[in-house]
């Protein structure tokens, strides 16, 4: 699976460094993990860039739109890294709702997100090597999970 990530300009877009919208759902059973392995890594690639001196979590936060931000914070989950990753998927809600695929009948997205993030998290050496604490949100930042 190829990834084509659309690269911004941080000054234009509110900190976005790189967004990737999802077009298609035809083949989401094999390749949403891979999917959410490739934002895990652009994120990754960035925290050179992005990590502060107060920074402390790597925050995945899944909102209602079914829009993915990867984001490093601080402390209070409220000063953000310059940069962010974002992973678009509106484009599969209707076909969330039609899924009869067991990883996503009687499921939410967001765990399925939250369960692939976890797995894929435990074995990237890229992430091992800095001292952040991985935490999910589902739009609100004062209820995180660790991942």
């Amino acid at each position: 699976m190829k990834i084509e990530w659309e690269v911004l300009s941080a000054p234009a877009t509110n900190g976005v460094k790189a967004r990737y919208f999802i077009q298609s759902a035809a083949q989401l059973e094999a390749e949403l993990a891979p999917l959410l392995a490739a934002c895990v890594n652009k994120a990754v690639d960035e925290l050179h860039s992005n990590i502060l001196d107060n920074s402390l979590y790597l925050l995945f936060e899944f909102d209602k739109n079914l829009v993915l931000n990867i984001v490093v914070t601080d402390e209070s989950k409220q000063q953000e890294s310059p940069y962010r990753v974002v992973c678009d998927m509106a484009s599969l809600r209707s076909y969330l709702l039609e899924s009869t695929h067991w990883k996503f009948k009687g499921e939410e997205f967001a765990d399925v997100v939250k369960h692939e993030l976890r797995d894929y998290l435990s074995t990237c050496s890229g992430f091992m090597r800095y001292s952040l604490v991985a935490v999910f949100s589902e739009g609100d930042r004062a209820k995180t999970e660790l991942l």
